[in-house]
């Protein structure tokens, strides 16, 4: 009790605080550990999330899991803090696998070729083209299928000769079953059968000569022994470490070993192994790559003894690199800092914790390894090495708008901000493909620093192939673009990520910046501070800009992202500008001038609603639900975009626009916040319906997908759910507004659809339903009590528009279904999920509208039992959907909470969702379907808008307030 006192006494010092300054960077901190933070969203699908707990733990990754590399470096008196990005820097493919989702293409024959097949010079005419890679079905990268017993590809490949000369070049492969791989007609690879994935070999200097005039040819030969069949491979370029200090580096090095079992303080600095073999790394099977001491005993023990500059400590972080098969335990002067399973691991970096630095402050230690092989190949290497230090995180905060990190980089702390400032009361800002990143240097130890930032960004990453990318200045802004060139726009109709369209890396004219070699931009920046004079490259790959930091500044310094998706639909055969643009005149250059001059306007709104939101959602249901719905928010308002239509009609949707399910499950936050917005959602259906393009008494499902709204896209209708859904969100939308003039404007097809109802809604039959991912359900409880829902939303419509005949006509038969309902449904002290299926049950969330619009079709007691009920079904993370299932749907889960009228009963069905979003391990963005017992496991359902139904609680508050 204690800890919600002072969190809501924080609250009102916060209140107190915004009403005395215009701009305040004062947050009501969001203690939830999200699945994933939301770092950048710039178009529904262009949005990008931090899933790990630290920034520096993972790049950042797109909602569909592809990587972005966003790299950060803070300079602080010469010494370098990462504070965003993976410390590897990723292979350049030079020639891409389908592994990674990139497609290749190869000449092939099932037949046996001619001898000299893997030669340059081979004349492959008459074989095959096919797209890699090349297997049986069941593997999810396989382009052409292959069914013979033996398969033949060559593939081509241009090579950079700077590449060959300035990286490590590899060749990554994957196999099922035997395979031989050729370079330019040169063995590399031999494996007789088993099953490989995104394996890797250095390709030897033998080989890389034959390269040098910038050509390669790759040839495979695999066998299918078995059932699955793969082949995929490509060629790539490592990047170097970047001012990675070699303190005792892995490979040829001698140490001390023993087979048999040591003393027990054997790890220490000070023990005597004198009476040990002396041995040279790496110790493993014989025969093995690079071994050179070899290991046949089931147990080794290894020391080796280090010494280095001690300046080290202060500069760099330590960090250990190792490589086993199968378990190795590594310490350093008797500590344990790494203890591995039994799968073989290569090249594997891991960072000395601060506890054993302290122990090798004077430049010396002791790395001990205890190895042990249970059989097949043993390999053990290690060696200590130092990196650019890590910045420490101390916090993350999840705001509706934003999210905020703060990190310690020495003697100076680090505020670093990701502003989405999508603000459904300002359609100017809410449309701007806009983010913000800001950045703020605080000393910690009151004196004066020397302080620079660094952002470097692989564009190529977040598109697929055929990018360009160009830095230039213009009009005092510098200016990163990425995208194909000279697009035509709709041609690509691949989902995966945009085919069309530019993003955008801006800032002002006081920085400096590069394009070219990631690597080399990185050490310049490292030495210099800045990115003046770095050398002109041919590799265009990667873009960075660098900026000093004014210590102690009260505003923060910032970037802007952006990207122009160039049209948003293609809209019943219009092509939609966005509406930031929406007469086609602005540009997306002068759209960077107005967010850069409205900056600080901008970011004090974003703060304000922030706060506002934290507070009217604690206020409605408590700090668990503001945590929540501070990340639901972001999550919910990043997945649509807006547009008009040439009648100057707002619309406001998502890539597949609709389903109206789905939008359903959103409705609340835009009822709470602008349900001008929800009329929006709702207007291309009532478009489609009134048309003529749709002539079925209930409504589309979905009306197409991004980026064609032609129509609904395959799949069965949902007459009840959809009717059902927009008569209900119609109601919600006419007791908020208290006017019901949308409804008078669409009165001839909301009648249509509510007719459908009365006839229909009762028992639905064999309807498909929203929970129908989970299994089909006929005669379901939960749609029937949507289906008469939806006809006393008429009635109250009707009764709104003083429409009395059918506003009683549909009230009485409303209470008439519900009675029906009741007998049909009543299972004891439940109702059952289908009114066929005795001792079945399942949620009825949609009863929650019966309550909030006070319809009163359904007696209390039909809620209050149900209510019971659902609370001895839960478990550890919420309420299973039905009896048939252990899924749970996270936004029905808000609203049978909110079922419950009292605030402890309403918290109680609350916490199972928090904990589980708290503690899920796997870390997408929000999921709305998982188990219930399980914080593992989830369906395929995250990222979705539907988590706006979380504002049912608000809501509710809200209509309460307006009685």
């Amino acid at each position: 009790m204690a800890k919600y006192l002072i969190y809501l006494l924080f609250i009102f010092s916060v209140v107190a605080c915004t009403g005395s300054t215009k701009y305040s960077d004062e947050t009501i901190k969001n203690e939830l550990r999200a699945p994933s933070n939301p770092i950048l969203s710039l178009h529904p699908q262009v949005r990008m999330w931090s899933c790990a707990d630290k920034l520096t733990e993972k790049n950042i990754s797109f909602t569909n899991g592809k990587t972005l590399p966003f790299t950060g470096f803070l300079r602080v008196d010469g010494i370098i803090y990462r504070f965003m990005g993976s410390r590897e820097l990723p292979m350049q493919a030079i020639a891409p696998m389908a592994f990674d989702g990139e497609r290749w293409e190869g000449k092939f024959t099932s037949l046996m070729p001619n001898k000299g097949w893997e030669q340059p010079d081979y004349d492959d005419k008459y074989w095959q083209v096919g797209e890699g890679a090349f297997g049986t079905k069941d593997k999810r990268e396989v382009k052409t299928q292959w069914l013979s017993s033996d398969l033949w590809v060559r593939r081509e490949v241009e090579v950079d000769p700077y590449l060959l000369e300035h990286r490590k070049i590899y060749l990554r492969y994957s196999h099922d079953d035997g395979l031989q791989l050729y370079i330019n007609g040169k063995h590399l690879v031999s494996t007789k059968d088993g099953i490989g994935a995104n394996l890797k070999i250095e390709v030897p200097d033998s080989i890389l000569v034959t390269m040098k005039e910038g050509k390669a040819l790759i040839a495979a030969h695999c066998e299918n022994k078995m059932k699955s069949a793969l082949l995929d491979f490509g060629l790539f370029a490592e990047e170097p470490g970047i001012l990675i200090e070699r303190i005792a580096p892995m490979g040829e090095w001698e140490g001390r070993y023993t087979t048999e079992q040591p003393e027990g303080n054997w790890a220490m600095m000070n023990f005597n192994d004198s009476a040990w073999t002396v041995g040279k790394a790496v110790f493993g099977t014989e025969g093995g790559q690079d071994v050179h001491t070899p290991w046949n005993t089931s147990k080794l023990w290894v020391r080796r003894k280090v010494t280095f500059d001690s300046l080290l400590i202060k500069n760099k972080q330590l960090c250990a690199h190792y490589s086993h098969n199968d378990a190795v335990g590594l310490y350093i002067n008797g500590k344990e800092f790494v203890s591995t399973g039994f799968k073989a691991k290569s090249d594997v970096c891991t960072d000395i914790p601060d506890s054993i630095v302290e122990t090798m402050r004077d430049g010396k230690a002791v790395i001990a390894a205890r190895c042990e092989n249970r059989g097949g190949s043993a390999c053990a290497d290690f060696g200590l090495y130092a990196e650019p230090k890590l910045a420490k995180q101390k916090s993350v905060d999840v705001q509706a708008t934003q999210t905020h990190y703060t990190f310690e980089c020495g003697d100076v702390e680090l505020k670093l901000t990701f502003t989405a400032p999508y603000l459904l009361n300002d359609l100017e800002v809410l449309s701007r493909p806009v983010n913000y990143i800001s950045y703020q240097a605080k000393a910690l130890d009151g004196k004066e620093h020397n302080v620079a930032i660094y952002f470097e960004l692989d564009p190529h990453k977040a598109f697929r192939a055929g990018q360009s990318t160009q830095m230039y200045e213009k009009d005092g802004l510098v200016l990163m673009k990425t995208g194909r060139e000279n697009q035509e726009l709709w041609v690509d109709k691949e989902k995966d990520a945009p085919g069309w369209g530019y993003l955008y890396l801006v800032a002002k004219n006081d920085v400096t910046y590069a394009q070219g070699d990631a690597a080399e931009m990185r050490a310049h920046f490292m030495k210099e501070g800045n990115l003046k004079e770095t050398r002109k490259s041919d590799e265009k790959r990667y873009a960075a800009i660098a900026q000093d930091l004014e210590v102690g500044s009260e505003l923060p310094q910032h970037l802007i992202v952006s990207f122009d998706g160039l049209c948003t639909m293609a809209y019943f055969g219009e092509d939609l500008q966005p509406y930031w643009n929406k007469d086609g005149a602005k540009g997306i250059e002068k759209l960077f001038d107005e967010a850069e001059k409205d900056y600080k306007e901008v970011m004090a709104k974003c703060y304000a609603f922030d706060r506002q939101m934290m507070i009217d959602a604690y206020s409605a249901g408590g700090k668990e639900y503001a945590e929540l719905c501070a990340l639901a928010y972001h999550q919910t308002v990043a997945s649509f975009q807006v547009s008009e239509t040439s009648d100057n009609e707002l619309l406001y949707f998502t890539p597949l626009v609709g389903s109206i399910d789905e939008y359903y499950a959103a409705s609340p936050l835009f009822l709470y916040y602008n349900s001008d917005v929800l009329k929006a959602m709702l207007n291309p259906f009532f478009y489609f319906s009134e048309s003529g393009k749709w002539n079925k008494p209930f409504p589309a499902h979905n009306l197409g997908g991004y980026p064609f709204v032609n129509g609904p896209t395959k799949g069965a209708d949902l007459p009840v759910e959809e009717a059902g859904n927009m008569l209900i969100m119609i109601a919600a939308m006419a007791k908020v507004e208290q006017d019901a003039s949308y409804a008078e404007k669409h009165w001839e097809t909301l009648s249509k659809w509510a007719g459908y109802l009365l006839e229909n809604g009762t028992d639905t039959g064999d309807q498909i339903n929203a929970g129908s991912f989970d299994g089909r359900c006929p005669h379901n409880a939960n749609l029937s009590a949507k289906g008469i829902l939806g006809v006393a939303s008429y009635a109250l419509l009707a009764r709104m528009l003083n429409k009395q005949e059918e506003s009683e006509k549909y009230a009485t038969a409303a209470k008439e279904m519900a009675k029906k309902w009741e007998e049909l449904a009543f299972n004891g002290d439940h109702y059952r999920l289908a009114f066929d299926q005795l001792d079945s049950w399942g949620q009825k969330y949609n009863l929650i509208w019966d309550q909030l619009l006070g319809l009163n079709v359904f007696p209390d007691k039909v809620i209050e039992r149900e209510t019971a009920f659902y609370a001895t079904k839960l478990s550890a993370y919420g309420c299973p959907l039905d009896s048939g299932t252990n899924n749970v749907k996270a936004e029905w889960m808000v609203w049978i909470a909110a079922l419950n009228k009292d605030s402890v009963q309403f918290r109680k069905f609350l916490l199972p969702l928090y904990q589980f979003m708290n503690e899920t391990k796997t870390r997408v963005p929000m999921p709305d379907a998982y188990n219930v017992y399980d914080k593992g496991t989830l369906t395929k359902y995250w990222g979705r808008p539907v988590v706006g139904g979380y504002f049912i609680r608000l809501l509710e508050k809200k209509l309460n307030e307006s009685k």
